[in-house]
């Protein structure tokens, strides 16, 4: 891989762990050459010095999950250095930032593609329309707004109804987004670059009823139906818990793979059997 020409380095917790891993990133970066500048906490992937080749994040998943939407549209490489908990999708912990440098000035690093999901709405009259940042990197959950009430949902699989969920909640997971939500619902681990798509149910009334794994070419449609005469409760559906949308019970979402991957940098010596073992105490 060619040396990223700009970084753009973004840091919105200023912890005293993340302004000393700050400056030693900045140190290293002095000493190979590589053009960094940071991004304002509120700003997104483009700053004022324009759109960097490479989006470095200090911080948790949850700080490069809020950036992978746009990461993925503008075709920038994302990438982070681990200050929180899990760091499934970091690059490197605190204490390899010397290794991230390193690969960044030689070109060592790898980049992989992962899989984003693309969610429309589908009204009354059977139009879609898209609707502001639906895209996500993990998943895409539909659930009732009330907390403690239970969910029917209609599922479609290139329009041919695969169940009605009788549960808290009905998500789709990416391979990446199986060692999040997905994994605490019950479903499988898949390693990040397959080519599937995972539909999990949430706490469903059914011993029976078990996550479904599907090539990622699929169409799927969630659809909630009134339950019991509850015709008047809310539903909500959310993307990477981090925005939330109502959603009425005339409506459909369809979820598809995104025409445009996250590039998520890694380092050479990643190993991702080696990250499970670490982060899930295997």
């Amino acid at each position: 891989m060619n040396p990223p020409q700009s970084i753009g380095i973004l840091a919105p917790n200023r912890t005293q762990e993340c302004v000393r891993a700050l400056q030693e990133f900045a140190e290293e970066c002095a000493d190979y050459g590589l053009n960094a500048y940071e991004i304002g906490p509120h700003s997104s992937a483009v700053s004022a010095m324009g759109e960097p080749d490479l989006l470095l994040c200090f911080g948790g998943d949850g700080t490069m999950l809020s950036q992978a939407a746009e990461a993925a549209r503008k075709g920038i490489v994302l990438a982070g250095v681990n200050l929180g908990h899990l760091g499934f999708l970091s690059a490197c912990s605190r204490d390899e930032i010397h290794l991230l440098a390193d690969a960044l000035a030689n070109g060592t690093f790898q980049v992989e593609e992962r899989t984003m999901l693309q969610a429309t709405r589908t009204g009354i009259t059977g139009e879609e329309r898209p609707v502001h940042s639906h895209i996500a990197l993990n998943e895409l959950a539909l659930m009732r707004a009330q907390s403690g009430r239970m969910i029917d949902v209609d599922v479609q699989v290139n329009g041919e109804l695969l169940n009605r969920y009788h549960s808290d909640g009905v998500l789709v997971a990416t391979p990446t987004g199986s060692t999040a939500y997905s994994l605490a619902a019950g479903g499988p681990l898949v390693w990040p670059t397959a080519n599937v798509l995972c539909i999990t149910p949430i706490c469903p009334h059914s011993l029976t009823i078990r996550t479904v794994v599907l090539p990622d070419d699929v169409v799927i449609t969630m659809q909630p139906r009134e339950r019991r005469g509850r015709a008047s409760e809310s539903t909500i559906f959310s993307l990477d818990g981090r925005s939330t949308h109502d959603i009425a019970l005339n409506e459909a979402l369809t979820i598809r793979k995104a025409a445009e991957p996250l590039r998520l940098l890694t380092l050479p010596s990643s190993d991702y059997s080696a990250r499970l073992r670490a982060k899930l105490g295997w």
